[in-house]
C-alpha cells in the first residue's frame, strides 16, 4: 500500500522562468521552513510529487524518510493502523498521502487526531496531503469532509500548464536535453508556438508524452504546425467546432475495437451515468417504478464511490439491506454480480478518460478509476474491451 522513498539531493529542479512558478517556488521555500501539515491542490500532472520532494528536501525533516502512500487503496477499516505504520517508517522524515479525498468520512474520524498534535512523538513526522484541484460535490460546493484541513495545514496551490505559458519552451528545450530522442526533433517556431499556447489538460506529463509520441510518428524530425495538427487534431485552434460540424461523418473504431467499445456502452446504459459520457442516462424512474429503491440506493452509491475499495457489506449497509439480499438484487435485475457491476463501471469509466483525453497515461488513468494494481487493470480492461487500456487510448489518439 505504501512506499518509501529516500530523497537524495540530485532532486529534478522546476524548469522555468513564468511569473506563476516563481511564485510556487516561494511559497515552497516558505513552507519547507515550517513543522506544520501541508495540503496540497493542483490538476493532473501539475508536479505535486515534484513540491512534496522539495518542501520535504528543505524542510527540518530532511534527514528523515519520505514515505509515500495512495489514499485510495487504504481499507476503510485499517486508516488508523495504516497511517500508524507510514509514521513508523518516515521517521523523523515526512508522510506525503496522495488524493486524500478518496477517503470516507468515517476514515477522517479515524486519523483526524494526528493533525491536531504538536508533534508530541519521538519520531514525529511532517504530515503532507494532496488533492487533485478541485474536489467538489455535484452542487459546486467544497468538499465538506476536507474542510477542516483549511485549518490545520499550510495550502499550497500548483499552478497549470496553462498558467504557465512562458515555461512551455524552456520545458521542451529541457526535454531535448535529457532524451536523446526527443532531442533530435526540430521544431519550427510555429510548431513551438502550437505547443505554448495550447491548454494542456494534463500539464507538464502531457506535454512530455507528446514529445515522446513525435519520436515515433515518423523518420522526418521536422515538426511544422501542420505537421503537429495532423497527430494531434485537438491542438487544431478551431478543433472544438471542427469536432461538431463533422461528427456525423467521423471514420468508426476498427473491429473489434468498435463492437466492444459500443457493446459496453449499450450494457451500461441502463443503468449508469458515468463522467463524459452524457448520452449514457440512468433510467432510475424504471428502477423506482419496479419496487427497488435498495438497488437504487446502491446504484447511487456505487456511482459516487466507485473510485474507492467498495465492499458488499458497506453498498448494502448504505441500501438498507443484507449482503446477501443485495447480491441477489444485482444478479437478477443488473444480470451480473455486485463484484461485475462495480469492475465495469470503473472499466468504462477509464474507456471515457481515454476519449477525452488520448494522452494520458494508463497509470494514472488506472488509479483514477479506482483500480490500486496495473497489471490487474490492463488485464481486466483487456478481458471486457478486447484490447490493452494502451492499444485503446492509443486507436482514440488516430480518431
Amino acid at each position: 500500500m505504501s512506499v518509501q522513498l529516500k530523497i537524495t539531493p540530485n532532486i529534478i529542479p522546476w524548469i522555468g522562468k513564468s511569473d506563476a512558478l516563481f511564485k510556487l517556488k516561494q511559497d515552497i521555500e516558505k513552507l519547507a521552513c515550517s513543522t506544520i501539515p501541508i495540503h496540497i491542490t493542483g490538476k493532473s500532472g501539475t508536479g505535486k510529487s515534484l513540491a512534496v520532494q522539495q518542501i520535504h528536501q528543505h524542510s527540518p525533516h530532511q534527514r528523515g524518510k519520505l514515505v509515500i502512500s495512495c489514499c485510495k487503496s487504504w481499507a476503510p477499516e485499517n486508516s488508523r493502523v495504516e497511517l500508524d505504520s507510514l509514521i513508523n517508517q518516515a521517521c523523523h522524515g515526512t508522510v506525503y498521502l496522495k488524493n486524500i479525498d478518496a477517503l470516507s468520512s468515517a476514515q477522517f474520524e479515524q486519523i483526524k487526531d494526528y493533525w491536531l498534535l504538536d508533534n508530541p512523538l519521538s519520531n514525529a513526522v511532517r504530515l503532507i496531503t494532496s488533492t487533485s484541484q478541485c474536489s467538489t460535490t455535484e452542487v459546486g460546493q467544497v468538499d465538506t469532509s476536507l474542510t477542516w484541513l483549511q485549518y490545520y495545514c499550510l495550502t499550497l496551490v500548483l499552478p497549470s500548464l496553462s498558467q504557465r505559458k512562458g515555461d512551455v519552451e524552456p520545458l521542451i528545450s529541457y526535454y531535448q536535453k535529457t532524451d536523446l530522442r526527443i532531442g533530435q526533433l526540430k521544431l519550427e517556431k510555429s510548431a513551438i508556438s502550437l505547443l505554448t499556447n495550447y491548454s494542456w489538460p494534463d500539464n507538464v506529463k502531457q506535454l512530455k508524452r507528446c514529445l515522446e509520441k513525435l519520436t515515433f510518428v515518423d523518420d522526418n524530425t521536422e515538426i511544422t504546425k501542420q505537421a503537429l495538427i495532423e497527430v494531434f487534431p485537438c491542438m487544431a485552434p478551431n478543433f472544438e467546432h471542427h469536432t461538431q460540424s463533422n461528427s456525423d461523418i467521423s471514420a468508426p473504431l476498427q473491429s473489434p475495437l468498435a463492437e466492444a467499445h459500443a457493446d459496453l456502452e449499450t450494457e451500461l446504459a441502463v443503468y449508469f451515468q458515468t463522467p463524459n459520457t452524457t448520452s449514457l442516462q440512468v433510467d432510475k424512474t424504471t428502477i423506482r417504478s419496479q419496487g427497488h429503491p435498495a438497488l437504487q440506493r446502491a446504484l447511487d452509491y456505487l456511482e459516487a464511490h466507485y473510485t474507492q475499495p467498495l465492499s458488499l457489506s458497506e453498498v448494502a449497509e448504505c441500501a438498507c439491506v443484507s449482503p446477501s439480499h443485495l447480491s441477489f438484487l444485482f444478479k437478477r435485475y443488473i444480470g451480473r454480480s455486485f463484484k461485475q457491476t462495480l469492475l465495469r463501471i470503473r472499466i468504462n469509466t477509464a474507456m471515457a478518460l481515454f476519449r477525452e483525453n488520448p494522452y494520458s497515461q494508463v497509470t494514472e488513468v488506472c488509479d483514477d478509476v479506482g483500480f490500486s494494481d496495473l497489471s490487474f487493470f490492463v488485464r481486466k480492461f483487456k478481458a471486457v474491451v478486447g484490447v490493452s487500456p494502451g492499444v485503446y487510448r492509443d486507436q482514440r489518439a488516430k480518431h
